[in-house]
């Protein structure tokens, strides 16, 4: 697996997260967050157990990942929780 294929499923993930729950619904609790954060999370840690990324490619895909959710203009808070909250699902912990 390539860097760059980390990178694209990162963006992609980024992406269908933006789509179902944009900044300004973020920033409320509802279930449609929570089903949404959940969703990523799941397709995230089925990536992992696919590709089995070392640590260098994990750190990859979260930095990408919250990159993107930056720039689509969530609140800091929020992407380093969701982001933290991603990566320690792709860890099975």
């Amino acid at each position: 697996m390539s860097k760059r294929d980390v990178a694209d499923f990162a963006i992609e993930l980024a992406q269908e997260f933006s789509k179902r729950c944009p900044p300004e619904l973020a920033e409320r609790s509802t279930m449609a967050v929570a089903r949404a954060i959940d969703d990523v999370c799941n397709r995230a840690a089925e990536f992992q157990r696919e590709q089995k990324l070392g640590l260098f490619g994990k750190a990859k895909l979260g930095t990408e990942f919250k990159t993107r959710l930056k720039e689509n203009g969530y609140l800091q808070d929020f992407v380093d929780e969701l982001t933290t909250k991603l990566l320690i699902n792709m860890s099975g912990k």
